[in-house]
């Protein structure tokens, strides 16, 4: 009898180790070749929105990418569906996908007028040949002839919503914590639903909570504190407090023939541009401002007598901050969609000791961009912008909120509710 248990915990620890062997790529959004640059994915003609469909709607996704040089290759992709936390499901691809289970890319231009010469790359999602067929999590993976390490491009998050609830969000002025009035934003969630989403919520239910585009702090499978006969309610006075920080900060660069307020120098190299943004300070002692923002997203864009997709050239943008001494055990980066709102060696700030400084150099197309700066500790994947930009109640930030059901007798997590919340509206 122990035989067979030790043979039958070999053949299950083998099968996992071979299934994660196989996946070799990350299932968030990431590029895996540094040719791939300025990856686009936003529903319709929307590009300050996240790729949301909808299971009985119509709507479509634009995908859109650059791929420097001048080598045409067409290019493959598929969709993998995810649970609620971004693990791979356990379905078929038959079971999440309508039609081919692969396709190509095969609309492109050629870069025009530029100083880095790219090829741009652009199509519609969901088509007539790939749909999905379930809600939930996606991830898309492009990738060249072979669905492999070697030929994998890029992947990105999508999510497809079958709205069974309806989603009610406030962020009340003063917090359950009165340590956090004036600082923190507390995220109350109540979810109306039908019973069947009453059920053994606990089981069944989990709540999901993103601040702007970030999902380092994002809160996941939140589960209900109180459950009624109309309603479930998510109010918590610690599990759905967020940092308000502050309005992100941002850079103009939608032409190189002039600087705009945040840019010190523009110079123009052989094959691109260097952008040099002038060096930033600490917000965390001063008053709070209102300034407009995008929410930490980008805007691609050229001048108005320019097709920003071929004619957007690229640069290499350098940042400052000033810092009178390096820190032991933390990190600084740089936070925001310019890179994906990915915190790694891309973003990582560097210490320049003669100039009392933080530093560090992102290359990018022409357009608008927000971003922040964050500190991390060297043993956190999270990080915290207040020491840097401060903590303002005030600060006006987009909280997106997900609702996922894992019906009973089902493998897979449905995405049945979900909606956007701004903390503030100002006139």
């Amino acid at each position: 009898m122990k035989k067979i248990n030790y043979l039958l915990i070999f053949i299950l620890n083998f099968g996992f180790i071979s299934t994660q062997a196989k996946q070799f790529y990350e299932l968030n959004n990431k590029n895996y070749k540094d040719y791939v640059q300025t990856v686009l994915f936003y529903p319709g003609d929307e590009p300050l929105r996240d790729p949301i469909l909808y299971l009985d709607n119509v709507r479509k996704l634009t995908l859109s990418f650059d791929i420097l040089g001048s080598d045409v290759e067409i290019f493959n992709y598929t969709i993998v569906h995810c649970s609620y936390d971004w693990q791979l499901s356990d379905l078929q691809r038959i079971e999440y996908i309508f039609g081919y289970e692969e396709d190509q890319i095969r609309d492109f231009r050629y870069s025009l007028n530029t100083l880095k010469p790219f090829i741009h790359y652009d199509f519609v999602f969901p088509n007539e040949n790939m749909r999905p067929k379930l809600s939930g999590n996606y991830v898309l993976i492009v990738y060249g002839s072979t669905l492999d390490e070697e030929h994998i491009l890029f992947t990105r998050r999508f999510m497809v919503v079958d709205t069974k609830s309806s989603i009610a969000v406030s962020i009340p002025q003063y917090p359950k914590n009165p340590d956090y009035v004036k600082t923190k934003h507390q995220v109350d969630v109540q979810v109306i639903a039908d019973n069947t989403y009453r059920v053994n919520p606990m089981e069944s239910l989990h709540l999901v909570i993103k601040q702007n585009g970030r999902w380092d702090n994002a809160v996941v499978g939140l589960k209900p504190n109180y459950v009624y006969s109309d309603k479930l309610t998510y109010e918590y006075d610690e599990a759905t407090v967020f940092d308000g920080g502050n309005q992100f900060r941002n850079f103009d660069m939608k032409s190189f023939k002039y600087q705009s307020e945040f840019i010190q120098e523009i110079r123009q190299e052989s094959d691109h541009f260097s952008v040099q943004l002038w060096p930033s300070k600490r917000r965390n002692n001063k008053v709070y401002v209102l300034e407009r923002d995008i929410f930490g997203r980008k805007l691609i864009k050229a001048r108005d007598d320019q097709d920003s997709n071929i004619e957007g050239d690229y640069a290499w943008v350098y940042f400052y901050l000033d810092y009178p001494a390096p820190m032991a055990n933390e990190s600084i980066y740089i936070i925001g969609a310019l890179n994906d709102w990915n915190l790694d060696e891309d973003a990582k700030m560097h210490y320049n000791y003669e100039a009392k400084r933080y530093e560090g150099k992102m290359f990018l197309k022409q357009g608008y961009y927000n971003y922040l700066y964050g500190i991390i500790e060297n043993s956190s994947q999270k990080a915290d912008v207040t020491p840097i930009e401060g903590d303002f109640w005030e600060t006006q930030s987009e909280y997106s909120v997900f609702l996922y059901f894992k019906k009973p007798g089902t493998v897979y997590d449905q995405l049945v509710g979900y909606t956007v919340k701004q903390s503030h509206i100002y006139e």
